[in-house]
C-alpha cells in the first residue's frame, strides 16, 4: 500500500500536468481521468491503512523509491513540465510510469497473501493497461481484444506489448 500510494502520488502529479498542458483535447481527457481514478485508489489505500494499523503510512525513503518501477525522476518531470512537444513526451514518461505500476501490481499478485490487495492490484493492472493503450491511440475492435486480455496478464511490460494503431 505505500509503494503503490507513493506510485500514485507521482502519477497524479504527472495527469495533473497533462490535463493542463496537453494539447490534444482526447489525451487532456484521459489524464482527468488518470487524476480521479488515482485519487480514488490513493484514498481507498490511506483508509485501508488506518483501519489495519496504528501508526500513520510513512512515506517511502529515497532508496524504496529509487528501487520503485515506473517512478520518474525530478529530472523527468522538469522536462515534462517545460517540454515544447508535450504530448509524445507525457505519453511516453506517463507510459513508462504505469508500467511501472504493472509491474508492482503483477509483484502483488504473485507474492502478496491479502486478498482485498490482490483484487485491488489486479484492477490496477487492467486500469493502468488501459490507459496506456488509450494514450497510443488503441480503438476499436482492438482496444476491445487489448481489453480483454489485460485482465488476465501483463501486457504492457511484455515483447508483445499492446497492439496500437500505426497513425498515432
Amino acid at each position: 500500500m505505500r509503494h503503490m500510494s507513493t506510485h500514485h502520488e507521482q502519477g497524479i502529479l504527472l495527469a495533473s500536468i497533462g490535463a493542463e498542458r496537453a494539447g490534444d483535447p482526447h489525451l487532456r481527457a484521459l489524464s482527468r481521468l488518470m487524476v480521479a481514478s488515482q485519487r480514488g485508489e490513493a484514498k481507498l489505500f490511506a483508509h485501508w491503512w488506518a483501519s489495519w494499523f496504528v501508526e500513520p503510512m510513512q512515506i517511502c525513503s529515497a532508496q524504496e523509491r529509487a528501487s520503485m518501477p515506473g517512478l520518474l525522476d525530478t529530472a523527468d518531470i522538469a522536462n515534462l513540465r517545460s517540454a515544447v512537444s508535450f504530448d509524445s513526451l507525457f505519453v511516453d514518461l506517463m507510459t513508462r510510469h504505469h508500467r511501472g505500476a504493472v509491474a508492482m501490481a503483477n509483484s502483488q499478485l504473485r507474492d502478496g497473501s491479502d486478498p482485498r490487495l490482490r483484487i485491488m492490484a489486479h484492477a490496477i493492472r487492467h486500469e493502468q493497461q488501459g490507459e496506456i493503450a488509450l494514450m497510443h491511440g488503441v480503438e476499436g475492435i482492438n482496444a476491445v481484444a487489448n481489453a480483454f486480455r489485460n485482465m488476465f496478464a501483463d501486457n504492457a511490460n511484455t515483447a508483445n506489448g499492446l497492439r496500437v494503431n500505426p497513425g498515432r
